[in-house]
């Protein structure tokens, strides 16, 4: 089964019994609202952040928190994304630079596997560079006709375990900015909750 979303920032809501921060729009069901700051009462800055996914506005049906803990080993600090009943669905590393400036989103399901997602897919990079001379092109006509420059790097990004081939469980499509979940296999809202930090990132 797939399930195409995508995430977006959202103006205060008035009647939101949180403070709503980005609301998941979901193809064919109900948008999932993200309350940033509400573990810990404030609006904190970046992603050393906690953050709660809810069904509703009122609060009354959450789907997950997602909080900062220490790793205690020297690496970045990861979210721990928790169900309203207290179990653990999974951990999420905060997103670092690699060589080359490619970004790496990192998750951990419950069950031990590792997901790895790199910004800018191989055959991304390899469609750019094919299409570099006529972006460039565009460019210096846009600069010519006063539009300025319009030049993005590849944004795609595949969430697949080490050395995995096959479908990514969750993958971004940046040219139309959606994400795409295969279920099962990864809980949806560990999901949500990695793309809005990738949201957040970007």
């Amino acid at each position: 089964m797939t399930t195409v979303f995508s995430v977006h920032a959202q103006t205060a809501q008035g009647n939101a019994a949180f403070p709503v921060q980005s609301v998941i729009k979901v193809r064919g069901g109900e948008p999932v609202h993200v309350a940033r700051g509400s573990a810990s009462g404030g609006v904190p800055d970046q992603l050393g952040t906690d953050f709660a996914l809810y069904e509703d506005l009122a609060g009354h049906k959450p789907l997950c928190a997602v909080a900062r803990r220490a790793t205690g080993t020297g690496a970045p600090d990861a979210l721990t994304v928790t169900a309203p009943d207290g179990a653990v669905l999974g951990v999420l590393r905060r997103p670092s630079r690699q060589g080359g400036g490619r970004t790496r989103y990192e998750m951990e399901l419950a069950d031990g596997t590792r997901l790895v997602g790199r910004r800018g897919t191989v055959p991304a990079w390899l469609l750019y560079v094919v299409l570099s001379p006529l972006a460039l092109l565009y460019n210096v006509a846009s600069l010519v006709g006063g539009y300025g420059i319009d030049w993005h790097l590849p944004t795609r990004t595949a969430w697949r375990s080490a050395g995995g081939f096959g479908p990514a469980p969750l993958k971004f499509y940046g040219i139309t900015d959606k994400y795409k979940l295969r279920t099962p296999g990864l809980d949806p809202r560990l999901a949500y909750a990695q793309a809005v930090v990738h949201f957040w990132s970007a």
